[in-house]
């Protein structure tokens, strides 16, 4: 809220508060509610958002909005000192935007005490302070800050800073030189001020443009204005900037030529506008974000797993070689020389019938370096029908995802976040949430998807618990039956899941590099080698009454491993 609006404001909501009794004081995220029994169901509001501070009468009901269920000690002090006071005095520091509320009671003995809260909404530094009648501060909204409970907040300055300010420049003054000189950075004008002298500045020369500013700010009776670049109610719909998109102001504005305008009774009336639809623009710009994150993870997920496949499928790409290097060592056994671990044929593929070396290993016979190739013939084999059936599962969604990604930069509205989404959940086999009351799970606030997530060499996606509670959540909730789970043998640390979507046999490689997560991510970690139990999820149950993250496995085998976490991290 710029300065000179916050102190219109002020003066417009003053004489209102004045004696009139705080019945109620709700605290609602970051804003202040007050209850203090006005006309039309007003409410004192005081947003102590850093990105959005704000004071002024809203038609919002406090009693609409559920108190914050960690309640500070900020809100426990007002309660107790300020409840039932009465407002006796609303000013605001002419030189920022600090505004200051006085109360008073009496006390059980007839005696008057007295309190004050202080609102600083100056952008970062945005804060809230209750000070004794001393004027020591007893408790603060914000942690942060110069001032600590117990010292003495300042009283406001003595010479005003809303009154016109007299002209320091000559009329003959270029616009470079009242910029320095009443924009700079200790000024009190702010962003918006300089915005709209800049715009005058196009019709008027840097003299005249600051002196009409000066009358509009000071001389002339506020106007409650809401300027937009759309049409109020279609905030929420698509994306806007809230810098230039909307604007509050007290006065007509240049720079907001082309844009819709609003006017309204009260100053407090217009701003409750501007605050919702600002809102709901940020509400819409939040789901947006959230969006693309979601589908770029998943296109970067698939990325890295094809990164993968294509490494995989250039060590076995030539099967063929191996089956004929297995039928050669065949064809040759009479008259093989062999020399150590390799033997020289004749290569009865090749025209001329050319001599060939072909590694046989250290001591092994020529049939049993054959059986050898022949063997590695068919696991390549199969490993390539595999590589080629998990690249095709891949792909298929990894195409609908981009171009549903496309589709939102393209048109980044209301109705295709929605269609995108429900398409997203239909591609990546989301279940849909019914629209009804949420489960238990979602009241405590868990999420769908947990843990620490990483790609296997395969191309497998390891996820990794916590905590107990997201150890029981992952392995009960998220893994499917046949996904294989792990956990260290002997020691407390995480459950470990190698998602398994296509239900064939996991590579061991991927296994190794998951049970080294698993001790990675216990109490072995500081171990040289130790044991991990692996088994497929159905083999896990909870026994009942369990403590989060104890389970009983029916079925399992144990594999030695180093610990490590050398795996590249997705999410």
């Amino acid at each position: 809220m710029e300065n000179f609006y916050l102190s219109a404001v002020v003066r417009e909501i003053g004489p209102e508060l004045l004696n009139r009794s705080l019945a109620r004081i709700i605290l609602h995220g970051t804003d202040l509610f007050a209850d203090l029994r006005l006309p039309g169901e007003r409410s004192l509001l005081v947003s102590l958002d850093p990105s959005s501070p704000a004071l002024y009468l809203s038609r919002r009901n406090p009693r609409d909005n559920s108190e914050d269920p960690s309640a500070s000690t900020f809100f426990l002090q007002l309660r107790k000192k300020i409840a039932g006071s009465r407002v006796v005095g609303v000013s605001k520091d002419s030189s920022d935007r600090v505004v200051r509320i006085e109360v008073e009671r009496f006390d059980i003995s007839g005696d008057r005490l007295k309190a004050s809260l202080i609102f600083a909404l100056t952008g970062r530094s945005t804060n809230a302070y209750l000070t004794g009648p001393s004027g020591t501060i007893e408790a603060r909204f914000a942690e942060r800050g110069r001032l600590e409970l117990g010292d003495r907040y300042p009283g406001p300055p003595e010479e005003p800073g809303d009154r016109r300010p007299a002209l320091e420049v000559g009329a003959d003054a270029d616009k470079d030189e009242i910029l320095r000189v009443y924009f700079g950075p200790t000024s009190n004008f702010g962003p918006l001020l300089e915005r709209e002298f800049l715009a005058r500045c196009r019709f008027k020369d840097a003299a005249s443009a600051l002196d009409s500013l000066f009358d509009d700010v000071f001389s002339h009776t506020p106007l409650p204005l809401v300027y937009s670049a759309v049409p109020l109610e279609d905030f929420g719909a698509r994306p806007v900037n809230l810098k230039t998109d909307l604007i509050n102001s007290h006065f007509e504005l240049t720079l907001a030529e082309g844009l819709n305008r609003y006017e309204f009774d009260t100053l407090s009336d217009a701003s409750d506008e501007y605050y919702k639809a600002r809102a709901k623009a940020k509400e819409f710009q939040d789901r947006l974000n959230t969006l693309r994150r979601s589908l770029a993870d998943e296109v970067k997920k698939r990325r890295a797993i094809i990164s993968a496949i294509d490494a995989d499928r250039r060590r076995f790409e030539d099967p063929e070689r191996l089956k004929r290097l297995g039928d050669l060592l065949l064809a040759n056994l009479a008259t093989a020389r062999l020399d150590g671990p390799r033997a020289r044929v004749t290569d009865y593929y090749d025209p001329d019938q050319a001599e060939i070396e072909i590694e046989i290993g250290e001591g092994a016979s020529l049939q049993q370096a054959a059986t050898a190739y022949f063997n590695r013939y068919q696991k390549a084999r199969r490993a390539l029908l595999a590589i080629e059936s998990r690249e095709k599962e891949i792909m298929r969604s990894l195409g609908p995802i981009e171009a549903l990604a496309a589709r939102l930069d393209s048109d980044p509205s209301a109705g295709t976040i929605s269609e995108v989404s429900d398409r997203a959940d239909e591609v990546l086999g989301r279940k849909k949430r019914s629209g009804t009351a949420p489960s238990k799970r979602a009241r405590r606030g868990e999420k769908r998807e947990t843990g620490r997530r990483f790609i296997s060499t395969d191309g497998y996606e390891i996820i990794v618990g916590r905590n107990d509670a997201d150890n029981d959540y992952i392995t009960f909730r998220v893994a499917r039956p046949q996904d294989v789970w792990l956990h260290a043998a002997d020691y407390p640390g995480s459950h470990v899941i190698v998602r398994n979507p296509a239900r064939e046999p996991v590579p061991h490689r991927s296994i190794r590099e998951a049970a080294a997560l698993a001790l990675f991510y216990s109490q072995a970690k500081g171990e040289a080698r130790a044991n991990v139990h692996y088994t497929e999820r159905k083999f896990v149950s909870k026994p009942p009454k369990a403590r989060p993250g104890l389970v009983r496995l029916s079925s399992f085998k144990t594999i030695l491993v180093e610990p490590g976490c050398d795996l590249k991290r997705v999410e």
